[in-house]
């Protein structure tokens, strides 16, 4: 087990000094959580009753992959607040 050893690349490298981007930097925009209740896109989906009006929310504190889509209707229920009024 001693012989063992997970891979752990130098923050240094050692031949130029370069010191390397933490997990931080590297970590993509997708992966930041959200500041608010936003709606990340709208689609038209047609099925044999008709045509349909779909939105993809994102909620506040969740990760913009965990997000959800949502009929028109049902986000008129759950969040009134994101519809643009006119």
């Amino acid at each position: 087990m001693e012989i063992l050893k997970l891979y752990e690349p130098a923050l240094v490298a050692e031949d130029t000094g370069v010191i390397l981007p933490s997990m931080e930097d590297l970590a993509p925009e997708h992966m930041d959580m959200l500041a608010k209740d936003v709606v990340l896109e709208k689609k038209k989906r047609s099925s044999c009753s008709g045509e349909h009006e779909v939105w993809h929310i994102g909620l506040k504190g969740q990760h913009p992959h965990k997000a959800k889509w949502y009929a028109f209707d049902r986000v008129r229920e759950l969040y009134p607040h994101l519809i643009p009024s006119s």
